[in-house]
């Protein structure tokens, strides 16, 4: 399980010191894959499975399910942590979140996301302010 939100800074070789809490619980290869709200999503290799199960099954003649399922595998790489606890952040992957120089890593109970500092910041910001209206719904 992942928990909590830990800022780090993106080093000059483009890697991210993924948090002591969060290392043990990835597996020795994880994916990490473009996400919702310009985030970056990090699955272990048995999230991945399942989430491949999932897009496999959405009936592929449907336009927006085959959009789905390309942009998700054509987005997603499959990596490893390095001897200090870094994952290399690729150009693609950094673009797409705005990553530049620091970033905030959220767990999110079976997955990682990282975030821009500051679209992590004004995401916050926005659901705090509505989390009544949300939790209702």
């Amino acid at each position: 399980m992942f928990l909590g939100e830990f800022t780090h800074k993106i080093d000059s070789k483009n890697r991210i010191m993924m948090p002591s809490e969060f290392r043990e619980d990835l597996s020795a290869e994880f994916f990490i894959t473009k996400g919702p709200e310009n985030s970056l999503v990090i699955y272990t290799d048995e999230e991945f499975q399942k989430q491949s199960e999932r897009l496999d099954n959405l009936v592929n003649e449907n336009r927006k399910n085959r959009a789905i399922k390309r942009l998700f595998f054509s987005s997603t790489i499959k990596t490893s942590l390095d001897k200090q606890g870094r994952v290399l952040l690729n150009k693609n992957l950094r673009d797409y979140a705005g990553i530049t120089s620091e970033a905030m890593i959220i767990g999110n109970n079976t997955s990682i996301e990282i975030w821009d500092v500051e679209k992590w910041d004004a995401y916050m910001n926005e659901v705090e302010v509505n989390l009544s209206d949300i939790m209702d719904e």
